[in-house]
């Protein structure tokens, strides 16, 4: 049985299912591992799950935001997030979640030095940042005039993923680049695992991604939970749609009881001629 092509790593749902479940800790620690380029003594070896993946809270609520929250050995935390499309919040609300992040750290009585680094790691199936040519952006504090950091406590990364191209020979990428390639063509892949590229197959986490990919797919709570995802967002769209004509036939209306002429209507509300007659004719009933 094939994958649909919609059920992927990109799909902000079935990123949380596999790297938001706690079984597959080693998933996300890799992954986080080579986006932050850490090795050696410098790895992180585990992680506590802050919000870890629960099939039957996301049931209930067909439109959470679905951020991975996890915390390692050291105390330092992050909030990794695939997100699949451009919103106008977008920017503002992973501002406000990497300071929640960092503040709920501090208990009652827990004094400020004790506070511990937190990065929000967003990937994005987008680009976000026109202006930049790397795909990888990191932001911090910094003096605007020197340049100089002023901490590193609080971290912004970006991973724009239309911006990976794999025009490099698979035996000479980074395992960042293998990850990249994994979330952006992973579909492709487990549809065919048997033939998985030699330099992927030596990657252990990287397969056992693709195999949770699969798993994903043929699970019947994850495909209800796709279904009423996308069906509340139809809802969503449709609600706004309307209330959007609403006020454009209001204005409409207001400009026929000033006896605006119908061509001038069209151009102000962008509502058809025909739709402005039905409304001059319920007018004058």
């Amino acid at each position: 049985m094939s994958i649909d092509s919609s059920i992927n790593l990109r799909n902000d749902i079935i990123f949380k299912a596999i790297f938001g479940y706690e079984k597959n800790e080693k998933l996300l620690i890799s992954l986080l591992n080579a986006i932050l380029g850490l090795t050696g003594n410098k790895k992180i070896v585990s992680l506590t799950f802050l919000n870890a993946f629960n099939i039957k809270e996301y049931l209930k609520d067909k439109l959470t935001i679905l951020d991975v929250k996890a915390v390692d050995g050291t105390g330092v935390r992050f909030d990794v997030e695939m997100q699949v499309a451009p919103d106008k919040s977008y920017l503002q609300r992973i501002m406000y979640y990497l300071d929640r992040l960092f503040t709920e750290q501090l208990k009652e009585g827990v004094p400020y030095e004790k506070l511990c680094k937190a990065i929000s790691i967003s990937i994005l199936d987008f680009i976000f940042f026109e202006e930049e040519g790397d795909l990888h952006n990191i932001y911090r504090f910094l003096n605007i005039k020197s340049k100089r950091e002023l901490t590193d406590l609080k971290e912004l990364q970006f991973i724009e993923l239309p911006k990976f191209k794999k025009d490099k020979p698979k035996r000479d990428m980074s395992k960042f680049e293998k990850w990249l390639l994994a979330l952006k063509f992973g579909e492709i892949y487990a549809n065919d695992l048997e033939n998985l590229p030699e330099e992927l197959k030596e990657e252990e986490e990287i397969v056992m991604a693709l195999h949770e990919l699969v798993r994903a797919s043929n699970d019947d709570m994850i495909r209800e939970i796709l279904e009423m995802r996308s069906k509340a967002r139809h809802d969503e769209a449709s609600r706004l749609y309307q209330a959007e004509m609403k006020g454009k036939e209001d204005v409409a209306k207001n400009l026929l009881e000033m006896d605006m002429p119908i061509e001038k209507i069209v151009k102000a509300t962008g509502i058809s001629v025909e739709e402005i007659e039905k409304l001059k004719q319920i007018r004058n009933r």
